[in-house]
């Protein structure tokens, strides 16, 4: 697996889930590779559970959201397969209220929140409510 040391890795076994964390703000440019290093976890594969701990990312570009909407989570979601992906982004709140006031941003989410996916996406600012929503605690 490629080194991503901006990204920290764990599974919990005991709820089935695994957690990427980025752990630094990293540049724009390096998002393909980060995520694509995701596909490539051993700790990902073992479950269709994923928390995305965006937080210290910078603000989502139009394209970035486009290029892991509508590429990288087909491909993740294929590789679970045949699991359901449920990924929950636990994002901070100025990104959240970034998403939801830029009209672009905004229908690239609401896109992929649909349902007719291969995969079930939400984004949250708490991070108990995502775990809760990814064990299927909370619709």
């Amino acid at each position: 697996m490629p080194a991503v040391p901006s990204v920290q890795f764990a599974y919990r076994p005991d709820l089935d889930l695994f957690t990427a964390r980025w752990q630094s703000l990293t540049l724009a440019a390096t998002t393909q590779a980060e995520y694509d290093a995701l596909l490539q976890a051993p700790e990902a594969l073992g479950t269709p559970h994923w928390l995305l701990d965006v937080r210290r990312r910078p603000l989502i570009t139009l394209e970035s959201a486009r290029w892991v909407t509508q590429d990288w989570l087909p491909r993740a979601a294929a590789a679970l397969r045949p699991a359901r992906l449920r990924l929950a982004f636990l994002v901070a709140p100025v990104r959240a209220e970034n998403l939801r006031l830029d009209p672009a941003l905004r229908a690239v989410m609401e896109a992929a929140y649909v349902p007719g996916h291969p995969f079930d996406l939400r984004t949250f600012t708490d991070e108990g409510a995502a775990v809760a929503w990814l064990l299927g605690q909370l619709a």
